[in-house]
């Protein structure tokens, strides 16, 4: 009963719709000819009959609720600009406007409102053209928020297709951890019931042994007492033999042959490289300058370059299958590590080779073979370059308090001085203060800034006040006791023994002579 009276139902339903269609359709094919018809009438200049149509066509488009379409505004906005009508093209353009805010598809949308703001230019309307553009604006920015909304989403769909694609690799590889978990431990207790067999026997062989071994030691009873008598005839010769050896013991003692070793080198090179045969050849070419470290796997490379902070950094651009070029790269991102140079081993040649270094950030790049006189160029080239910077650094802290201050050389330089020029006044500030802000121990701190500036914190600490203190000198900014308390000496004797020392100067000679800098004339 309930299904006939459903089945009823959804035909009238079916019977509903298929109407509706029909008068759609039917009211669509209608418009389209009223619209032609008035097209007919504008060419040929009958606006009059025009205008009448046009009336007609808006009662049409009322009742079958048909939306207003770019082409159609400006063809009716022609009709009633030929005709003068003002109060139509109002009535027009405001029903222009809420057809737009009604319609859904931002495409169609944005047409209906820029066919607006040209009829609003035709009819000199620039305070509706203004706020119909800011409609038109409103709409792009909703269109584009839409396509992002509709990227965001596929975005999200990828990532979680990704997740679950994850979630399906991370559970075969538990299932073959297990597979394997248990093949280990059948293997395991094979062996170990292979080894309780053995010793089994071992232990049942074990009383057959000893009989055979109490029967020989019947046989050794009996022989023993043969072999007593023939062992005291050949004892008086043995003694005979040996009184006449002339050989001394001293040259029969083997020579041991030892040849100087120079000083271990205090540099440190890393070799990042899974070849032994890479490795001793490159341990030839970089042994007299550099203690060699080597590290075969990325893991360990990165993790003895964070620890160790080289002087220097050979690695290959294949380890064992993993990426030697992302390793360089994050050795030379990473604040703690990025002042370390950077040898990097390819096999491209030419531009591939280059474009290889400049992604990993590599200092120096050399492709597989290395020759060895090219290799120690650039290696001593980079060693040069570190004493190079070492003298842009005094001279920048030469130039530190004057007003020809120039840019530190590194960041990490430019913090480690700003934090020192901040404490200067604080004669008990210790170095290992920086470090700590650095997140840096003591000895990374220190390594650091040695290979940067050639100097140690407490020396960088020292020379810093005495710089700012000879500014202060010569500009008269107090007298030289006053200027040893201002940049944290305690003691007013040992500031100016330092400032002597240091500069070559006395300090009440500058301070008599202001303006003039120790050294010159």
């Amino acid at each position: 009963m309930y299904s006939r009276y459903f089945s009823y139902v959804l035909s009238l339903l079916l019977l509903c719709t298929c109407d509706l269609r029909a008068q759609d359709i039917a009211s669509r094919d209608s418009i389209n000819n009223q619209v032609a018809l008035l097209r007919k009438l504008t060419q040929s200049g009958n606006f009059e009959q025009a205008q009448v149509e046009a009336v007609a066509l808006r009662e049409s488009m009322k009742s079958g609720q048909v939306p207003l379409e770019p082409e159609m505004l400006a063809l009716l906005s022609d009709i009633y600009r030929a005709n003068l009508d003002d109060r139509s093209i109002a009535q027009l353009l405001s029903d222009a406007e809420q057809d737009a805010r009604n319609q859904r598809d931002f495409s169609v949308k944005i047409a209906l409102l820029e066919a607006m703001v040209r009829e609003c230019k035709k009819w000199l309307l620039p305070e509706r053209a203004f706020n119909v553009q800011t409609l038109v604006i409103a709409a792009r920015d909703s269109q584009h928020m839409q396509s992002l909304r509709a990227l965001e989403a596929d975005m999200q769909l990828r990532i979680d297709s990704i997740a679950a694609q994850r979630g399906e690799e991370v559970a075969q590889d538990e299932q073959l951890l297990k597979t394997e978990r248990n093949t280990g431990l059948a293997v395991g207790g094979g062996i170990l019931l292979s080894l309780i067999i053995l010793l089994v026997l071992l232990l049942r062989n074990n009383s057959r042994w000893q009989k055979v071994l109490s029967k020989r030691e019947l046989e050794w009873e009996i022989e023993k007492g043969n072999l007593l008598k023939e062992y005291e005839e050949t004892a008086a010769m043995q003694v005979i033999a040996a009184s006449q050896a002339v050989v001394p013991a001293e040259s029969q003692r083997p020579v041991s042959v030892t040849f100087p070793q120079g000083p271990e080198p205090d540099q440190i090179a890393l070799l990042i490289e899974p070849n032994r045969q890479v490795v001793l050849y490159l341990k030839s070419l970089l042994s007299d300058r550099f203690r060699i470290e080597t590290a075969r796997t990325a893991i360990e490379g990165l993790q003895m370059t964070s620890d160790m902070l080289p002087d220097l950094v050979v690695c290959d651009a294949l380890l064992n299958g993993q990426s030697g070029i992302e390793i360089a790269r994050q050795i030379k991102l990473a604040e703690r590590t990025n002042h370390i140079p950077v040898v990097l081993l390819t096999n491209k040649f030419g531009n591939e080779g280059k474009l290889d270094a400049l992604r990993a950030g590599a200092d120096v790049w050399f492709t597989r073979p290395v020759i060895d006189d090219e290799f120690d160029a650039s290696v001593q080239r980079l060693m040069d370059e570190r004493k190079l910077r070492h003298e842009d650094f005094v001279r920048f802290i030469h130039l530190y308090f004057t007003d020809n201050r120039i840019p530190a050389p590194e960041p990490f330089l430019q913090y480690t001085v700003e934090f020192i020029e901040q404490n200067l006044g604080n004669p008990d500030f210790m170095a290992s203060e920086i470090a700590k802000n650095l997140q840096l121990s003591n000895t990374h701190f220190t390594k650091k800034l040695m290979v940067l500036t050639g100097k140690e914190p407490v020396q960088l600490i020292r020379e810093l006040r005495l710089e700012k203190a000879r500014v202060l000198l010569e500009k008269r900014a107090g007298t030289p006791n006053v200027i040893s308390e201002l940049v944290g000496f305690s003691n007013p004797g040992a500031f100016s023994l330092a400032f002597k020392d240091y500069f070559g100067e006395n300090t009440l000679l500058l301070y008599s002579f202001p303006g003039v800098r120790p050294g010159n004339s």
